[in-house]
């Protein structure tokens, strides 16, 4: 960590920024008490780790939605949830022609690899290829991944019908217990 802060510091200090002229921003985000902790935390973090200043603006999500839209916005909080269990669904949402690219990423290799691996049909070959896509991403740091969300549940084993799933959705009318054996 202290090696990826001091290389952070010296990249603020090529672009002119010092602790006496600090790189500011907003960070926007969509109203909730979880948001703003994990702004307010995020924001301490880079004014002791670098100096900079982040100013914290909570809006309501279409207000976000409709800001960054217009690009009206320094930086944003955002997530995704994916529809189905593939690495696909989160990799496509940064695809420069995904209608949903809200970072408006733009990437020649990360399309062209996502692409391949969309085509690939061996499994271990597409997984390889969405690995480097990510990596490529990652490089070139459009998003700052910052936590996943986690869904915990507590299931008998004699209910039938529950399945996990990435929608974290499960209906009442595929649910059913198991007849008990009798006494």
């Amino acid at each position: 960590m202290a090696e990826r802060i001091a290389e952070a510091r010296k990249l603020l200090a090529e672009s002119g920024y010092t602790r006496e002229k600090p790189l500011k921003f907003e960070l926007r985000y969509n109203t909730g008490e979880v948001h703003s902790k994990i702004a307010v935390a995020v924001a301490s973090m880079w004014k002791e780790a670098l100096g900079v200043e982040a100013s914290l603006a909570a809006v309501e999500f279409r207000s976000l939605m409709q800001d960054v839209d217009r690009r009206d916005v320094d930086l944003f909080r955002l997530s995704w949830i994916g529809d189905y269990n593939d690495p696909y669904t989160f990799l496509q949402y940064l695809k420069s022609d995904f209608g949903i690219n809200l970072p408006h990423y733009k990437s020649e290799r990360y399309d062209a690899l996502l692409d391949e691996g969309a085509r690939q049909v061996d499994a271990s070959k597409r997984r390889d290829l969405l690995q480097q896509a990510e990596r490529v991403m990652l490089a070139d740091h459009p998003v700052i991944p910052l936590y996943f969300y986690v869904n915990k549940h507590l299931v008998k084993p004699e209910l039938v019908g529950w399945y996990d799933n990435v929608m974290n959705v499960v209906y009442s009318q595929d649910l059913s217990l198991k007849a008990r054996p009798a006494r």
